[in-house]
């Protein structure tokens, strides 16, 4: 009976994680998207692509695709820096590639407000030798500043409440399946 509880209670677990799973919001990179900034700073060509399309507020993503201008050749090794500026708002991130994509370097941003913002990639190959480009770009949709919504709350609610799913289930489940004495 305990192996058949503990057995209900992993399975619940594991369905119940994957649900949670599915409601978190996620950006999918579409390779038709447009460039919104190609050019070049000395001995770099960059290429900028802003993730939607049209970017709202919210969450968005940054793709860049460094090059060298001598041969062409993706820069494969570099610190890239995203930041995006709006009146006294300011954020940024740290875009980074991975082994399965070493020529694509991705940042991801939350914006919480609409309006034209200066975005600024910052690239370096080497210590103390850094390299910017800006290029403005236009955010629309509805501003979420609101005092009253603190951010991350929702997701903590969601966890309180999927625990407290796991905690009745597994008492339900213990007070049902016990060895009744009589």
């Amino acid at each position: 009976m305990k192996t058949q509880l503990f057995f209900y209670s992993v399975v619940a677990s594991i369905l119940l994680t994957g649900l949670g799973n599915s409601f978190s919001p996620q950006i999918h990179a579409n390779q038709d998207e447009q460039l919104s900034y190609s050019g070049s700073i000395n001995e770099f060509n960059l290429a900028v692509k802003v993730i939607p399309n049209t970017p709202v507020v919210g969450p968005i993503q940054f793709q860049i695709f460094p090059s060298y201008i001598s041969d062409n050749s993706p820069v494969e090794k570099a610190i890239i820096e995203v930041l995006v500026r709006k009146d006294e708002e300011a954020y940024m991130s740290r875009a980074v590639n991975t082994p399965k994509s070493l020529d694509t370097y991705i940042a991801n941003l939350t914006l919480h407000q609409a309006g034209t913002w200066e975005s600024e990639i910052r690239i370096s190959t080497e210590p103390d030798v850094e390299h910017s480009i800006f290029f403005p770009v236009e955010i629309t949709g509805s501003n979420i500043h609101s005092e009253n919504l603190v951010p991350g709350s929702s997701a903590g609610i969601f966890f309180m409440f999927i625990f407290g799913v796991i905690v009745v289930f597994t008492i339900f489940l213990s007070f049902r399946y016990r060895k009744k004495t009589t």
